[in-house]
């Protein structure tokens, strides 16, 4: 018999083992059997109760997540949500038409855009640390 011949005997070997029992445990105690899958289930259920709450109470990840979503929608009802295309399909559509004859209009990266509505704000940059305060 060779390796792969010799697993397949013994992985049929351990199921018919498993069905007998299990067969076997039915006839003579079935409520026995019914216990012991609700126990099965009742401990899987914990597990994964407690892997979704260590998992998705992670702190910063959903509470940034969170935070990022609500000022986009704040922002977007400030502001008006603007149709925007991918760069790379503007950059395509606009080298097809170079590519026509047009050569005087300016390249889409060289373009001046709009100013965000965004604004740096000024903070202490030119102050330098006390040192002898750490």
């Amino acid at each position: 018999m060779n390796g792969r011949t010799f697993l397949i005997a013994l992985f049929s070997l351990i199921v018919g083992l498993a069905a007998f029992g299990l067969i076997a445990k039915a006839v003579t105690d079935p409520y026995d059997i019914v216990k012991n899958i609700l126990t099965m289930l009742v401990v899987a259920g914990i597990f994964y109760l407690l892997y979704k709450v260590f998992t998705s109470s992670s702190g910063s990840a959903n509470g940034s997540q969170s935070s990022y979503k609500r000022a986009a929608k704040q922002s977007n009802k400030k502001y008006g949500k603007k149709n925007v295309t991918p760069l790379s399909n503007t950059l395509l559509k606009r080298n097809a038409s170079d590519s026509k004859g047009k050569k005087d209009s300016p390249s889409p990266l060289k373009r001046k855009r709009k100013p965000s509505h965004l604004t740096v704000i000024e903070g202490k940059k030119n102050k330098k640390k006390d040192r002898a305060s750490f």
